[in-house]
């Protein structure tokens, strides 16, 4: 699975917490090295952040799709109005509001990850 989020201290906090529930986690700051990383691997699902310096989350969750066809992404926000969630789920990405729960990103992968 793949985190991505320009915040350190979320993807690191991501990354110890879904560990310990089993899964296999990657991860990165980086949007661009996220689609680098999807070209080489193919993740069974995708946390993304939804505003990043460079590109943002929806084009990282289109990239990511457009590499890895089905994968699900989830996409993280600290703005819960902002115009890009309506294009978001348009395309069947899953949102959700920063401070996120851990048990709801478990019950995502667990209700979408085989």
């Amino acid at each position: 699975m793949l985190v991505v989020d320009d915040q350190q201290d979320i993807v690191t906090m991501l990354q110890r917490a879904l560990s310990r529930h089993g899964f296999t986690i990657d991860s990165t700051t980086s949007p661009d090295d996220a689609l680098s990383r999807a070209d080489a691997t193919k993740y069974d699902a995708a946390f993304v952040d939804l505003v990043m310096p460079g590109l943002d989350g929806v084009a990282v969750a289109a990239g990511l799709r457009q590499r890895i066809p089905g994968l699900p992404v989830a996409v993280m926000t600290a703005y819960p109005h902002s115009p890009l969630l309506v294009e978001l789920q348009r395309s069947g990405v899953t949102v959700f509001h920063k401070p996120v729960a851990i048990q709801d990103l478990v019950d995502f992968l667990h209700a979408n990850v085989p």
